[in-house]
């Protein structure tokens, strides 16, 4: 049995353990805001690990312990090129569920700030 977004069911309202397992990993894994801007950076192109660093500013030992965090977690993969790896998304899902997330957020801060009441 399976839910409208084919997400399996172990019983009726329930998350099966490794389902609830991997949505934490993945979870977690967004949950440091470094890695969240390397995963946005890359749902644009694929970057080495210079670029990435430069682009969020830490240096390159410290992205290179973000990125090893995420390609554990299956969220990235590599490949070489030359003297270079290559990071890159997994899959276009993974791109998508990105995108979705900061969509999510600020829909949610527009509902925080709420509308603006005109001064008459």
């Amino acid at each position: 049995m399976t839910s409208e977004y084919g997400v399996p069911r172990a019983q009726a309202g329930i998350i099966s353990s490794d389902l609830l397992d991997m949505t934490v990993v993945v979870l977690k894994t967004l949950s440091d805001p470094l890695r969240l801007q390397m995963l946005w950076a890359l749902c644009d192109d694929d970057l080495t690990l210079s670029e990435l660093s430069q682009l969020i500013g830490v240096s390159p030992s410290v992205a290179s312990q973000l990125l090893a965090r995420m390609r554990t977690a299956g969220v990235l993969q590599t490949k070489k090129t030359g003297r270079h790896v290559i990071y890159s998304m997994h899959d276009e899902l993974s791109r998508q569920f990105i995108r979705q997330t900061l969509d999510f957020a600020a829909h949610r801060l527009e509902l925080q700030d709420g509308p603006v009441a005109s001064q008459d």
